[in-house]
């Protein structure tokens, strides 16, 4: 692919990342986040085995199967319905703010326990990423503190620990393989999950605008923006492409104000700026690779 081609794929991959969090919030008005998820794994599944079926290699042996399994609970299971729970007591635009600290996260905790190599830029970029979330919850203490601020923040951190394990570890296969397997070993906890947790609502009659709402989720917020992770990586590497990731919560409050009329707070802006900067220098820092699991 030519240039202009990487920079349709990266707009692309930013837009359906950053329109996923507002969507969801949509979302919520009619299942609950068990039952959304369930959706979300099922239908992501599925175009994701469409999308990259000629590359994935199917076969997994008895080794390769406790850490699919943990690489599935922490990056999709459990980090993906704690996004889906903080939605549902604070806005779309915060919890995109507060997950996307994961890039900081992640890169504070590769130094300590990977030893990654870095430069002056990783302390700036995190020092001032972590005083955007100083900034955010002293506001939420100051006028009325939302549960969903912390349960984000626990998003973000298990996302990070995902990302750790797989590069700690090594799952040994290619990344559209590994990203396919821990979404179908995610498939039946969820399931279980969504019916011991709602037991009275029938998961299996899913309203059309809800199967529409999921499909935006599934196909060009997982499936097609994943294809493009995968591809930009590889030609520009991990540092390039992650240190422009605020562009997904920067656009995500864009689209919340446009879609749900979420207006956020002075606070949060500054917030969002100050995490933005956070996330462009701690990428610039070091290099970290890529989580198995780049899904939003």
């Amino acid at each position: 692919m030519g240039k202009q081609a990487d920079i349709l794929l990266f707009a692309t991959m930013v837009i359906s990342w950053s329109i996923n969090y507002p969507v969801i919030k949509i979302a919520l008005n009619y299942t609950g986040p068990f039952t959304l998820l369930f959706y979300r794994i099922l239908f992501s599944s599925i175009f994701i085995y469409i999308i990259f079926r000629p590359k994935l290699h199917l076969r997994i042996t008895k080794a390769e199967i406790i850490p699919l399994f943990i690489l599935s609970l922490l990056n999709v299971l459990i980090w993906m319905e704690l996004w889906f729970l903080a939605e549902t007591t604070i806005s779309a635009s915060l919890t995109s703010i507060i997950i996307y600290t994961y890039p900081i996260i992640s890169t504070l905790m590769a130094i300590v326990f990977l030893k990654e190599q870095y430069n002056k830029y990783v302390f700036l970029g995190i020092g001032i990423g972590f005083a955007g979330l100083l900034v955010i919850f002293s506001n939420s203490l100051l006028s009325g503190f939302k549960p969903g601020i912390i349960i984000a923040l626990l998003g973000a951190i298990v996302w990070a620990i995902g990302t750790i394990y797989f590069m700690k570890y090594h799952v040994k296969r290619d990344r559209e393989s590994t990203n396919f397997f821990q979404m179908g070993f995610a498939l039946l906890p969820s399931l279980l999950i969504a019916g011991i947790a709602t037991p009275s609502i029938s998961i299996f009659e899913p309203s059309l605008i809800l199967i529409l709402l999921v499909l935006i989720i599934a196909i060009p917020g997982t499936a097609v923006a994943y294809f493009a992770f995968l591809h930009l990586n590889r030609k520009y590497g991990v540092s390039t492409v992650s240190s422009f990731l605020f562009l997904v919560p920067a656009l995500s409050v864009v689209f919340s104000i446009i879609i749900l009329n979420e207006i956020p707070s002075f606070y949060e802006i500054i917030g969002l700026a100050l995490v933005g900067i956070g996330i462009y220098f701690s990428a610039r820092g070091t290099k970290i690779k890529a989580s198995a699991k780049p899904v939003s």
